[in-house]
Parts: structure tokens; sequence; C-alpha cells
């Protein structure tokens, strides 16, 4: 009995412990090796994740940093700009820097004809006379806030390169408001760093003639029954110069002393902003003047022309399209009678804005193409041939010109006649057919005789001529 107790308690207090299992040790490693796992992924996330922002940040630093404009001299830097525009994005031409410039002149200077050559400029936009209406001169606010839309990029008209223009600015006569603020225009110029062109004429009575018989054909209107204050042929320049003004010899000293006068003190009161003086007669006789202005500009030359357009530079032109693969449509009136009429009671609206005060040159309702039909342009007959031939050699010559290219011929009076052209042209275009429809109104819907003022002139003109065609 006793021997049985001493092995009971042998077997029960013995100190050596029975072989654990070797599943469990696996166990206990799996789980550690897991967590350990655990924590070093979620050590590498949060490095990954710093790491990220701060590459956003970098790269929104390098975003919003400001552009520099390189190879400039240092006196340059005020006259510099990165303009931001609120209408529209300057894209790759963001840090493209730009000049400002005001051309100050005074009516019948040659300003027109200078602000053309000016635009002729791929990067230079001059945007004509933009204070010429009366409210935006109506005291320094509105003149500083038309100021700051010019210089911003966001005055749109037609001569507006946008993004990448490196010049922009305007032409301001004397009498529009800028004599009146000098000081605070001064001041503007100054601090937004504006580059001042004066332009005016040696020769103040070759002015004062050309002053007069501008505002002779403002109501004679020689050209047609229209007023033109520049002209872009021969015959219009050599009808318009035939007037003859009557001048006042008693109050011609005093006028002329008047306008020395006023160009003296324009130069006095901008004489502390960065200028050049011009005059038109040394831009006309010698036109390495006008490499002189773009020197002044800061900006590439280029050789500048006036009035240019796609048959300047035709051979350039064609040579793009053929080589970037541009297809030609062109749109001609086989009845060019019809389209000067057009064109006449256009230019007429200009002034007169029969539409509740506004001009349109397209309409979209019956009742306005109504309104505007009303007006009968009266024609030249005696420049009538002449004119029309020379339409017809544009055309001619135009077609001449960009024969090489891929190309289509369309008259308007087909596409109004046979509506299935349109698909001759989505065929040309190979883009699919569609039902094409505009909401534009036809004018000028009446019979020709009844849409010219002196008809029966035309009518003996052109009948039994080549063009009494047109006539029908």
């Amino acid at each position: 009995m006793a021997e049985d107790l001493w092995f009971l308690n042998k077997d029960c207090f013995g100190l050596k412990s029975p072989k654990k299992s070797p599943i469990v040790l696996r166990t206990v490693v799996l789980v550690f090796s897991m967590l350990c796992g655990v924590y070093i992924f979620s050590i590498c996330l949060k490095q990954i994740s710093v790491y990220r922002k701060a590459n956003k940040f970098v790269e929104i630093q390098v975003i919003g940093q400001p552009c520099h404009a390189s190879g400039i001299e240092q006196w340059e830097i005020p006259y510099v700009h990165f303009p931001k525009p609120h209408t529209y994005s300057r894209n790759e031409c963001a840090c493209n820097p730009v000049r400002f410039f005001a051309i100050l002149s005074m009516q019948r200077s040659g300003s027109g004809w200078f602000e053309t050559l000016l635009n002729s400029h791929i990067n230079v936009s001059s945007n004509g006379e933009i204070f010429s209406v009366k409210e935006r001169r109506s005291n320094i606010s509105s003149i500083t806030s038309t100021l700051d839309k010019v210089y911003n990029l966001d005055w749109l008209n037609s001569a507006s390169k946008n993004e990448c223009s490196a010049a922009v600015g305007f032409k301001w006569m004397l009498n529009q408001g800028v004599m009146d603020h000098h000081d605070e225009i001064v001041e503007y110029f100054n601090r937004r760093g504006v580059f001042t062109i004066f332009l005016f004429r040696r020769n103040l009575l070759r002015r004062m003639i050309s002053v007069l018989a501008n505002t002779y054909d403002r109501d004679a209107k020689l050209l047609n029954g229209t007023h033109k204050s520049h002209v872009h042929s021969p015959d219009e320049a050599e009808i318009l110069a035939r007037y003859k003004p009557t001048i006042n010899s008693t109050l011609l000293i005093p006028n002329l002393k008047h306008e020395e006068a006023k160009i003296a003190k324009a130069l006095e009161y901008f004489k502390t902003t960065r200028h050049i003086v011009l005059y038109y007669e040394d831009l006309v006789n010698n036109r390495t003047k006008l490499m002189d202005v773009q020197e002044f500009l800061r900006i590439p030359q280029r050789d500048l022309k006036s009035r240019q357009g796609v048959m300047d530079h035709h051979d350039e032109i064609v040579e793009y399209f053929n080589r970037r693969g541009v297809f030609t449509i062109f749109l001609f009136r086989r009845n060019l009678l019809r389209r000067m009429i057009s064109v006449l009671a256009n230019t007429y609206d200009r002034d007169a804005k029969l539409l509740n005060g506004t001009h349109k040159s397209h309409v979209h309702s019956p009742d306005e193409a109504e309104i505007l039909a009303r007006y009968k342009p009266t024609i030249n007959s005696t420049l009538l041939i002449p004119n029309l031939k020379h339409e017809e050699a544009k055309i001619a010559k135009a077609l001449e010109y960009f024969k090489t290219t891929r190309h289509i011929v369309l008259y308007y009076e087909d596409l109004v006649n046979n509506r299935t052209k349109l698909m001759d042209v989505q065929e040309f275009l190979r883009i699919p057919q569609r039902d094409l429809k505009s909401r534009q109104v036809k004018i000028h819907k009446a019979p020709i005789s009844m849409q010219i003022e002196n008809w029966n002139d035309v009518n003996n003109t052109l009948k039994g001529t080549q063009y009494e065609g047109f006539l029908q």
C-alpha cells in the first residue's frame, strides 16, 4: 500500500514536464511573423503618404511660381508684363512677356494706317480708338478701368492676338480725354510701364485739308452713298481726292498755332514716360522708321505691311495648307451686283444702326430683315463696271493661287437653290451626313430693281454688257 502511494506521488509531482506540441510553436511563430509584417507594411504606407504629399506640395510650388523673362536688360523689367486674362487662358504663352503701349495722336495724322502696320505683326495687338466712346472717358475711374481691361488682354476684337501677344495697346486721340486727365494718366503709364508712341504730321496744313475733306464726305458720302475715312483702292482714293475744301485764310495762322501748341503741350505732359516721337511723313518716306518702332517696343523685327491678308501671303499659306492637309472651301456669289448691294447696305447700317440703335450684319427674324431691307443704296454707275471687273479678278486670282490645295468651289446661289450641295460639302470633308440648318434670315429678297435707289442708271450701265445677267 505504501509502495503504491509512493509511486502515485512520484507520478503526480515529478519535475520533468511532458513535451510541448510542435504545432503550437509553429502557430506562435506564424502569428508573430504576421504581426511584424503588418507593422512594417503600415510604416511603409505612412512613408508613401508623406512622399506623395511632399511631391504634391512641390508640384504646386512649381506651377505657382511667377514667370521670369530671360535675356532682358535690367531697365526693361518694369516694362515687361505677364497678364492673366479673366476671359481665357494664355496656356503655353503664359510666360511670354508682353509690352504695353499707347499711340497718342490726332485725327487725320496717319494713325489708322500706322495701326494697320502694327497689327500686321503676328504678335502685336493694337485695338483702335477705344476712347472714341464717351462713356469710357467720362472720368478717370472709367479710363483706368478701360486701360486695365486692355492691358490684361481682356479687350477682345478683330485685332486681338490674345494669348501670344508680345505687345498690346491702342490709339488715343488728344481730344478724347487724355489731355484732361494727363496727370493721372502719366502716373498710370509710369506705374504700369506703358510705352508712349506719339504720332503727328509735320505739315499741319495738309492735315487740315484731310480733316475738312473727311468732314465733307460724312454728309456727301461720295463712295456709293457711304462714308469712308480710309480706302483700300486707287479708284476710291481718286474719287475722294476730287473734293477741294475752302480754307478760312483769316483763321488759318491762329488755327495752325493752336495745333502746334496742342502737340507741344502733349509732349510736355508725357515727357516723363518712356516715349518715341514719330511723324507721318517720315514713316511714308523712310520705312526703316518702322524698325525703330519695333526696337522701341522690344519686339521681334518683322516686315510690316498695311492690310495684310490671305492674298498677300498666298505662297506661304498654300505651302502650309498642303503640308498640314487643310481642305479649302471657296464660297463666292455669282451675282456680284447683289453682293455690292449687301455690302453697301451693311456699311450704311454700321452708322445708322436701324435695329433699335444696334448694328447687325446678320438677323434671325423676318421683322429685322424687313427693316434692314428698306434701305436702298445709291450705286456709282461710273465705277460700277470697273468695280465688278476688280471683284472678278480677285476671285480668279484666289482660285489660281490655291489650285494646288484640295479644294471645292461653292456659290451662294447654288446653296440656296439646291440643298443637296450641302451633302457635297459634307462628302468633301468626309464627315457623316446630317441635315444642316441655319437660323439666319435672308435680308434682300425683293427683285433687284427694288433694292437700288438709282436703278435706271445701273440698268442702263449694265445692259448690253457681260454683266447684264446681274440685272435679273
